[in-house]
């Protein structure tokens, strides 16, 4: 049997699984709680790089970082309780695992994002669920991406793509030298105002989908910069 040469990093809110995360109420409960400590974030980042920027400066508290994530861990909770897979991704992961190891990358709290995968039945398909917790880093830092790819010594970045509904997860990718598929069903995103556009896109999950992923890195594998 041939040893799988290829990697696809999944993302899960909106990629893998439809849920209903607020991701602008996070951000504004986030922002709401730094002002109260006394910070001034540039609300125009990302709130994982406006977290990484205030607990870098050295002025933001334990307990503060610990009133935000848990305030985050709530919000992400209510979202994920009535989440459903996208519809299609079962026979495109299925298709993309002969060839393909597959393991899936989130910003929402790995313990949340493990049990919500299993009860919907994905983790049969994923080798790796990496989330908030065991990630060195979140979205849109390399980190993470980087991490996964390590568990994998024989597969290179040129031979992993990244797949996900997001700018932060483009950029995650590029910063980690990975083509990239962008996925958007659930959720729109505004690829053209962007200065990086991803090297695929992909509206619903099926079989031809699949097949374009694996084109991809056969046709243009090779570290992206």
């Amino acid at each position: 049997m041939l040893k799988r040469n290829k990697l696809i990093i999944f993302d899960m809110d909106n990629t893998l699984i439809h849920s209903h995360l607020d991701f602008t109420l996070m951000k504004a409960e986030s922002l709401r709680l730094l002002k109260e400590g006394g910070h001034r974030p540039d609300e125009t980042l990302p709130l994982t790089q406006i977290m990484d920027i205030c607990k870098q400066s050295g002025h933001l508290s334990t307990a503060l970082e610990a009133r935000i994530w848990s305030r985050i861990d709530d919000i992400e909770y209510d979202g994920l309780k009535n989440a459903i897979i996208e519809p299609g991704i079962e026979q495109v992961l299925e298709f993309l695992g002969a060839d393909a190891h597959i393991v899936a990358l989130t910003n929402t709290k790995e313990e949340a994002a493990c049990m919500t995968m299993e009860k919907l039945g994905l983790t049969r398909w994923l080798e790796h669920i990496m989330g908030r917790g065991s990630a060195p880093q979140l979205k849109p830092a390399p980190g993470g991406m980087l991490s996964l790819l390590a568990c994998y010594p024989h597969i290179t970045a040129g031979n992993t793509l990244a797949v996900g509904d997001a700018i932060i997860d483009l950029l995650a990718a590029r910063a980690a030298g990975l083509l990239f598929c962008a996925y958007n069903r659930s959720r729109f995103e505004q690829w053209p105002a962007f200065e990086h556009k991803p090297d695929l896109q992909l509206s619903n999950w099926e079989k031809s989908a699949a097949q374009s992923m694996l084109a991809l890195l056969d046709e243009f594998g090779g570290d992206k910069s």
